[in-house]
């Protein structure tokens, strides 16, 4: 795990000091003068990620996912900032509600100025509780509850488009991965990010 954590932090430093050949220049020529594009210092990143979840079940199962996101560029293309985490998961007589909240860096490698990479880094903490209803011999019901805390590895590396200023949508793999506890699980798939920047 160490050597997977090292990886990664060693690719995203090597991003950030590697040629700017790909990186988007600051200011763009629009016609109507110059104007300022994503991932430059001093932006402000809002944006919300949501999991693709491809289930199949017999069961009865819903789930929401709230996951607000901040990250400000603290130099060209370098950022730093967090994420929360709401998850509530209802399946037929259990429910499961996680709260997470963590930091990450990102790099934004750009490709065109309508097109680009923005892979992150972050590590979160989050505790889940869970209830289930268990019916008795006696025809009862009885609720039995858990609760547990996590420390995870998350990665994000989602392909980024501009269709106009101060929006993207981006979508790419993440993989989030426990760190502590004896259980330890490993979560993988596709991520949707929306949002929008400004300057601050």
């Amino acid at each position: 795990m160490r050597t997977l954590v090292s990886s990664c932090l060693a690719a995203l430093c090597a991003l950030a000091l590697s040629d700017h050949a790909l990186a988007q220049d600051p200011t763009v020529d629009t016609g109507r003068g110059p104007s300022r594009v994503f991932g430059d210092s001093g932006q402000m990143a809002l944006s919300s990620d949501v999991a693709l979840l491809i289930q199949r079940s017999s069961q009865d199962t819903t789930t929401i996912q709230f996951a607000p996101a901040a990250d400000y560029f603290v130099a060209h293309n370098f950022s730093i900032g967090g994420v929360i985490l709401v998850d509530y998961t209802q399946s037929n007589e259990s429910d499961s509600t996680r709260f997470g909240i963590g930091p990450r860096v990102g790099y934004n490698l750009a490709i065109t100025d309508m097109l680009g990479v923005w892979p992150k880094l972050g590590f979160s903490y989050s505790h889940t509780s869970t209830s289930t209803d268990v019916d008795t011999d006696d025809d009862q019901v009885l609720t039995r509850s858990a609760s547990g805390d996590h420390f995870t590895l998350n990665l994000f590396a989602p392909v980024m488009f501009h269709p106009v200023p101060h929006f993207f949508v981006g979508f790419g793999p993440f993989l989030d991965t426990d760190l502590s506890g004896d259980n330890k699980t490993t979560t993988f798939g596709g991520r949707l990010a929306l949002g929008g920047w400004f300057e601050i």
